[in-house]
Order: structure tokens, then C-alpha cells, then sequence
């Protein structure tokens, strides 16, 4: 029940917005992208890319500065492709062809613990909308999905 409601609490972002994952107009498109947002761990990645050609991989800070793919702790290469962040940190993650990570196809963010405990509203402000507005629909696969990648994740994150 605790992980149900941590899920809930949850926010999808789609990486790159409306443009997805790929080779930006920027080399500075997805660090822009990055800085509107702020996230927490429970939180997920949404990588929207064309599965003939694109992938997600998590590497070190070392190989995402070096733009260097050989050592990848997790390939995501099914779009789209669903990041659980599931510990506080920082994050960098980068596409494995050969010159799309130079050309600004990487991510570098910081992923933060949520706030404790429930917040208050002010007197005379309107309750907070409740859990499921705004909500979109999962399907008993996509729920699916999810945990096996929160399972994999946590493994990944144990691994480090």
C-alpha cells in the first residue's frame, strides 16, 4: 500500500518536452530542459524516442563528461522509455551512438528527496485538488512496466 501511494505522488516527466529524445537544436536543449523542472525521487523519465535508432543509458559523471558509452549501467532501447529515479543524487544519462552525446543528446540532473510530511494550505485557500486529477490512465502492463524498471533501477542503484 506505502509503494502505491509513493507512485501516486509521482510525476512523469517526457525528457525534451514536446521534441523527445533526440539530437537537439541546441547542444544546451535538454540542461534547459532540466532547469524548468525539479525532481524527486519516486519521480520518472520518460524518454520518447524512435526504438529503430535511439536508446537511454545511465553512465559516471567521468563518462558523461567524456561523452564516453562503453560502460553503461542500464541500456534502455524500447521507447518510450520509463527512468524510475529512485534515490536522491545526481543523474546523467546520455544516447550511445557514436557523436549524438556531443552534438547535446545528454542529460545531467539532480534528483532531490521529497518534502516530508503533509503540507498545509493557508486559511481560506481551497483545498488541493484530490490524487487522481489530472491523472492519466494505466494500464495493468503499464503498471507492469513500471515496477519491473523501479525493480531494476533499485538493483542498479544497489550495484553503484
Amino acid at each position: 500500500m506505502v509503494a502505491l501511494l509513493s507512485c501516486a505522488e509521482a510525476t512523469n516527466y517526457t525528457v525534451g518536452g514536446s521534441e523527445g529524445w533526440k539530437i537537439p537544436s541546441s547542444a544546451g536543449a535538454y540542461s534547459d530542459w532540466a532547469s524548468q523542472h525539479t525532481f524527486e525521487v519516486g519521480d520518472v523519465l520518460v524518454f520518447d524516442f524512435d526504438s529503430s535508432n535511439n536508446d537511454v543509458a545511465d553512465v559516471t559523471k567521468e563518462d558523461y563528461d567524456a561523452c564516453n558509452t562503453d560502460s553503461p549501467f542500464t541500456v534502455l532501447s524500447t521507447s518510450p522509455a520509463n527512468y524510475s529515479l529512485d534515490t536522491a543524487g545526481d543523474y546523467y544519462i546520455l544516447y550511445t551512438t557514436a557523436g549524438h552525446c556531443s552534438q547535446g543528446q545528454k542529460l545531467a540532473i539532480t534528483v532531490t528527496e521529497p518534502p516530508s510530511g503533509p503540507t498545509s494550505s493557508p486559511p481560506g485557500s481551497p483545498p488541493p485538488p484530490s490524487p487522481t486529477t489530472g491523472a492519466t490512465t494505466s494500464t495493468p502492463k503499464d503498471i507492469a512496466d513500471e515496477f519491473i524498471a523501479f525493480l531494476w533501477n533499485k538493483t542498479v542503484a544497489f550495484v553503484r
